[in-house]
């Protein structure tokens, strides 16, 4: 039982903790940024909450980014 109760926890915490912030691997820029996500077909507006766009990338054939700083 305290077996069970114990993976149970480690599973709980270890997955909790397993989540990502953002898919950007370039320049410091790029991390710091706000992150829009759009379907690949659409493009990035220039400009977005007064922020301007600096990077977009496809990660996925349903999932584009948009970075803007």
């Amino acid at each position: 039982m305290v077996k069970k109760i114990s993976l149970a926890l480690l599973v709980f915490f270890g997955l909790t903790n397993c989540n990502q912030s953002s898919y950007a691997t370039g320049s410091t820029d790029a991390r710091n940024a706000l992150v829009l996500i759009i379907m690949p077909e659409q493009n990035c507006k220039e400009k977005e909450m007064g922020r301007i766009l600096i990077d977009e990338k496809i990660l996925h054939p349903a999932h584009k980014e948009c970075y803007y700083k």
